[in-house]
């Protein structure tokens, strides 16, 4: 087999295992709802916590890049990141109660391992991609594969959630790291020759750039969206009162919709607009379609508007990733992209830590949860309409 198309296999096998792993999370909601007693905002805050190495990407970037093992910067590495993942997952499933520093612990230590694998993973991509010019195709992929895999999570984390001991949902996890492992099998690596000042050097360039602080800006714009994540999975339950195996479905009906996304950017790329123009094209979609979660009203409407949101916020984020790669210096290419990857994390994180607080709040003061709600949505909304008048500048050269 050749060599692209080994290179497609390992970074199917890799997203595929990262994005599986979320077939956890939704039992892992209702653990912190049900056993833990948690509110919307204390387990918005118990989220970030949990999702903090996504945040210090950067870096594992840099352990990567500047740190070889026996003369490789990527192989070892991952291999050490999915057995840290593994050995994680089963000690929470050896465990049987579940306190809240154990808990956040475990899950951190967990969520260190696959974050570590993905920032390796995403640096063979920059590599490997710039050279081939094929940044674009291997990130619809990426993008596509972990879509697939929450066609699985969505179905089979609301199946758990109603008929599996948090216990099982571990165990069953925990096996999941062997294919970071397998994809590995798929990775050849030449001996790491350059000295780590190359690499410095063009991290301190990319940070001295105008182009690298608009890219981040457009990043927390796109991903800052207070309503989704807890306050959307609390509103369903608590208000909406839709059931474990309805939500996890929705997730399952949004990794199609994504999924489908990816097909059509990989068959678009380069045919039918620029990446650049798609960039802008996505943007906005993705204003426009952000509006539709005023009609999140019930079972049907919650069903379209997860399928419309889940397709087209494909198109910028894959746009935006692709020029993200190709924005990354050589020789540094795994700390780079980590540092616009840790940028969608933070947004993400302080967008569901905010968001819950501010739903917490808002109820204390006695407004309804559909006010509180609603609210959310238009700061959301209004946030992802400003990509669009952003993207021209971002663009830009310095």
């Amino acid at each position: 087999m050749g060599r692209i198309d080994r290179t497609y296999l390992f970074f199917a096998a890799n997203y595929f295992a990262q994005g599986i792993s979320g077939i956890a999370y939704e039992p892992i909601d209702y653990l912190l709802k049900d056993r833990l007693g948690l509110s919307a905002g204390q387990a918005s805050v118990f989220v970030f916590w949990m999702t903090m190495p996504f945040l210090i990407k950067p870096l594992f970037g840099l352990l990567s890049d500047l740190m070889p093992i026996a003369g490789r910067r990527r192989l070892p590495h991952i291999l050490l990141a999915s057995a840290t993942a593994a050995a994680s997952w089963l000690c929470l499933a050896a465990m049987h109660r579940h306190s809240y520093a154990s808990l956040l612990l475990l899950l951190l230590l967990a969520n260190i391992g696959i974050a570590f694998s993905d920032v390796v993973c995403d640096a063979v991509m920059v590599e490997r991609g710039k050279a081939l010019s094929k940044t674009g195709p291997y990130q619809a992929v990426q993008i596509g594969t972990l879509y697939l895999s929450l066609i699985v999570t969505g179905i089979g984390g609301g199946w758990l959630s109603a008929h599996a001991s948090y216990r099982q949902v571990f165990a069953l996890t925990a096996v999941l790291p062997a294919l970071i492992l397998l994809s590995s099998l798929w990775l050849t690596e030449p001996e790491a020759t350059q000295p780590p000042s190359l690499a410095l050097s063009g991290l301190f360039t990319l940070l001295r750039s105008k182009r690298f602080w608009l890219l981040s800006l457009l990043i927390f714009l796109w991903n800052f969206y207070p309503f989704l994540g807890t306050v959307q999975f609390y509103f369903q339950s608590e208000v909406l009162h839709l059931t474990p195996v309805f939500i996890g479905s929705m997730s399952t009906l949004g990794g199609l919709a994504g999924l489908l996304g990816a097909a059509f950017f990989w068959r678009a790329h380069g045919k039918l607009w620029r990446p650049d123009q798609a960039l802008r094209l996505g943007a906005l979609a993705g204003a426009l379609v952000s509006l539709s979660y005023f009609f999140y009203l019930g079972p049907v409407s919650v069903a379209v508007v997860e399928g419309i949101f889940g397709f087209s916020s494909v198109v910028l984020r894959l746009a935006l990733m692709d020029h993200l790669a190709r924005s990354c210096p050589e020789h540094a290419e795994g700390t780079a992209f980590a540092l616009f990857m840790a940028v969608f994390n933070l947004t993400a994180s302080a967008s569901n830590t905010a968001g819950g607080t501010i739903y917490d709040a808002a109820r204390a003061a006695h407004y309804s949860p559909a006010a509180a709600a609603y609210g959310l949505i238009f700061i959301g909304s209004l946030c992802t309409a400003c990509c669009w008048w952003l993207v021209p500048a971002a663009l830009s050269k310095d």
